[in-house]
Formats: structure tokens, sequence, C-alpha cells
């Protein structure tokens, strides 16, 4: 099994290419198996970014990349829209974009 910190990494070195999918973080999370314990995961993976300030989520709209406001309320909406979606997103869903920091730790996890 991988662990967090590989998940993570994984998560940023995707997101050096273009904004990451919720698909590909449930993925890199449960292993294609959504069970309680993957779902835990995936949310402790996403507190993770949000916490450490790595990635952003937001929505794909006309402009671009839409940042959702109040960091704070992140995960909570982040678990809505995965509830809402049955943990299936299937190319639905939030996206994620590095942060300053996040594209720093990417590009020092690239280089060992």
């Amino acid at each position: 099994m991988v662990t967090d910190d590989q998940v993570v990494a994984e998560l940023l070195a995707s997101g050096l290419g273009d904004w990451v999918s919720l698909h590909d973080v449930v993925w890199l999370c449960t292993e294609g198996a959504i069970t309680p314990v993957a779902k835990s995961r995936t949310l402790r993976v996403l507190e993770r970014v949000y916490s450490e300030y790595l990635m952003v989520p937001g929505d794909l709209g006309e402009s671009g990349f839409d940042d959702w406001p109040q960091p704070n309320g992140w995960l909570a909406r982040s678990e809505a829209d995965l509830n809402r979606l049955d943990w299936r997103p299937m190319g639905d869903g939030f996206w994620l974009r590095l942060t300053e920091r996040g594209l720093q730790r990417a590009r020092r996890i690239g280089q060992s």
C-alpha cells in the first residue's frame, strides 16, 4: 500500500503539469476500493494538502481556475462534494491547483 506521503508527492507531481482532478485524488487514495478506511484516507490527504497550503481546491470556470473562498471550510465542502458524487467523481467535482509552496515542494521532490 502506498503511504500518505507518497500520495501527496504524486499529487504534487501531477500538479506540475496541470490541475489535478478529484477523480485522481480519489483513485490514488483508494486504489480503486471505496471503503470507510479509504474515504478516511482521502479526507486526511486533502486536509494535509490544504493545511500545509500545498494545493487549493476550486472549480473550472470561464476564466480558468476559480479558487474556493474560505480555506477553513475547504475540507467540509470537499467531503460534501465527494458524498454528492457517491465517492465516484468520474470527471466531476472540484479540482486542485498547486500553490507557490506546493510548486516549490513538487520541484524539490522531483530533484531528489
